[in-house]
């Protein structure tokens, strides 16, 4: 099985980081970032479904190569020839379905863009030192001081 695309989980945290940037505000709720993060999941599904389909995982069969097996008395028999089929198990054994690589492909793309986005509103509010219970009254102070 493929390994899971991250490049569209990447650029998505990228731009949302940049536009919270940019904003005046820099607030961000809760459900917005699950809705972002929905978001990425779904488009790295759809990128890893066209890997999927454009780059399929290669097949192996059980013993390919053509090699053969040998028989003899104490220790002298084994398999000889036919390239590496150690390698050949393995990836057999290890290969998933499509579904199973769609799945974690969602939940990569959702997982990475939650924990870069949340780990950076969490970083900018530790390094204001500030909550969203003192920034109101420092608002309503300012308003009174104009009357």
């Amino acid at each position: 099985m493929p390994t899971a695309p991250i490049i569209i989980p990447v650029i998505v945290a990228g731009i949302t980081l940049g536009s919270l940037l940019v904003s005046e505000k820099r607030k961000m709720t809760k459900k917005k970032v699950l809705g972002i993060s929905l978001i990425s999941g779904l488009l790295n599904t759809a990128n890893a479904y066209l890997v999927y389909l454009l780059f399929p995982p290669p097949t192996f069969s059980r013993f390919t190569g053509g090699g053969t097996f040998t028989g003899g008395g104490f220790g002298g028999g084994g398999f000889a020839g036919g390239g590496s089929t150690a390698f050949q198990f393995r990836a057999a054994a290890g290969g998933g379905g499509q579904t199973s690589f769609l799945a974690l492909s969602f939940i990569t793309g959702f997982l990475i863009v939650l924990a870069i986005v949340g780990i950076a509103l969490s970083y900018a509010r530790w390094k204001t030192g500030r909550t969203e219970e003192e920034e109101e009254p420092e608002e309503k102070l300012d308003e009174d001081e104009e009357t």
